[in-house]
């Protein structure tokens, strides 16, 4: 029985479909938080598909927080919109900005939606300190990539509605840019 579990367990983890999707995989002995992702060659160059990251790399941004951490460096303004599903609804755009980056935010009524997210600042962290200013082979190690990237990397996850753009120049990394999906 042991020994049969063991099998199920090699299989699982060296199963992958090679037409669609390669792994990458790259052992590394760090502190800080690593993604799984899935390389796919695109028209736009490389392209990483990494739910853990995509999904979730913008949830510590609010606009209570990023008043409260960067209201002293960001302009402020807001906007009032209606409700596209609910006209009785009005909503809010928060935009918080300065040279080369921009956050937007729009607040529904229980949450708040990033949909521009636009930086070259370091003091901008992603989820896991993923952020401008860390080397191309950092950025690499945490995301396990074993392929050479290019000066432009994209990182989406698996339904298509996170998409990051980080683009890298003198092997650091100097912009980061998010298409995100807002419905």
């Amino acid at each position: 029985m042991r020994n049969l579990f063991l099998i199920f367990i090699i299989l699982k983890l060296t199963s992958c479909n090679p037409a669609k999707l390669d792994e990458s995989t790259i052992a590394v002995n760090e502190d800080t938080t690593l993604f799984h992702s899935k390389f796919s060659n695109s028209d736009e160059g490389a392209s990483f598909e990494c739910d853990s990251f995509a999904s979730n790399a913008l949830n510590k941004y609010t606009v209570a927080i990023i008043n409260q951490k960067f209201s002293s460096i960001l302009n402020y303004s807001k906007e009032s919109v209606v409700n596209r599903h609910d006209s009785a609804v009005t909503d809010t755009i928060y935009t918080f900005s300065k040279p080369e980056n921009i956050i937007q935010i729009y607040r529904a009524k229980h949450d708040d939606f990033i949909f521009t997210f636009d930086v070259t600042d370091s003091l901008f962290k992603l989820k896991g300190n993923v952020r401008t200013g860390m080397t191309k082979e950092n950025f690499s190690r945490k995301f396990r990539i074993t392929k050479t990237i290019k000066n432009k990397v994209q990182i989406v996850n698996s339904d298509g509605t996170s998409k990051f753009m980080f683009y890298f120049e003198n092997n650091r990394l100097k912009r980061i840019n998010s298409y995100l999906y807002l419905d």
